[in-house]
């Protein structure tokens, strides 16, 4: 029994089925905060190679 005593992830485990909407608000912002960072830095803009000048 001294596994549930003062165990954070218990803790955790408890809170979460007890207000799954917070969990629900988090999982969701971290989806967003993930898809914007890969979106800045995954898919940036592209250089493209300047044409060269035939002389």
């Amino acid at each position: 029994m001294g596994f549930f005593y003062n165990n954070s992830v218990i803790a955790l485990i408890q809170r979460v089925f007890r207000r799954p909407a917070d969990a629900t608000m988090w999982l969701f912002t971290g989806m967003i905060v993930i898809g914007t960072l890969y979106t800045m830095i995954a898919v940036g803009p592209q250089s493209k190679p300047k044409p060269r000048r035939d002389r």
